[in-house]
C-alpha cells in the first residue's frame, strides 16, 4: 500500500541498539550497564495499578543532597536541596526500567510524573511517559558513562 513507511516503536530500536552493541562486546568486558533490560511486551501491558499518587522518597535521608551553597549545573542537574520525593503506584514506589531507584528532586516534577501515569487507559503506552523516561535515562547515566556522554553532545 502506498503512503509512509511504519515506523518502529522507540523500545525496538533500543533493543536493537543494545543487542548490537552486547554481541560486538566481548562477554568478558561486557557490563550490566550495558544489557538491555528485560521489559514485557509492551504492546499489550495492562494497566496494573489503580492510582499514582506523590510520596516522600523511602530513600530519602541516604539519598546525596545538594549543600545550600552549592549551584545546579549539568553535574548535579538531578540533586536536590531539599527533600527527594517519589511517585507511588498503588503505595509502591516506582523506578527505572533498570531497577534504579527513582528519587524526584521536585514535588512540582513528581506530581507531573505521577499525573502521566495516572493519564494511561486500560493499556500502558510507554511512548507517552515523556518525563519518566527523561528522568529514568538521567539516572541511568549516572550509572553508564557512555550513555551519559551520549547525553551531553546530544543536549
Amino acid at each position: 500500500m502506498g503512503g509512509r513507511p511504519q515506523r518502529m516503536p522507540l523500545i525496538t530500536l533500543i533493543a536493537k541498539h543494545f543487542s548490537r552493541k552486547t554481541t560486538a562486546a566481548s562477554s568478558s568486558a561486557q557490563s550490566s550497564a550495558s544489557v538491555m533490560p528485560v521489559v514485557p511486551n509492551v504492546q499489550h501491558l495492562k494497566r496494573f495499578y489503580k492510582h499514582a499518587t506523590v510520596v516522600l522518597h523511602p530513600d530519602n535521608e541516604s539519598l546525596p543532597k545538594l549543600l545550600p551553597t552549592e549551584d545546579v549545573n549539568f553535574d548535579n542537574l538531578s540533586m536536590s536541596h531539599g527533600p527527594y520525593w517519589a511517585v507511588a503506584l498503588d503505595g509502591r514506589v516506582i523506578k527505572t526500567m533498570y531497577k534504579d531507584t527513582m528519587p524526584i528532586p521536585s514535588r512540582a516534577l513528581a506530581v507531573a510524573i505521577a499525573e502521566e501515569w495516572e493519564s494511561q487507559k486500560e493499556k500502558i503506552d510507554l511512548k507517552t511517559l515523556h518525563l519518566n523516561h527523561m528522568l529514568a535515562r538521567a539516572i541511568r547515566a549516572t550509572h553508564d558513562p557512555s550513555l551519559a556522554v551520549h547525553m551531553q553532545h546530544e543536549i
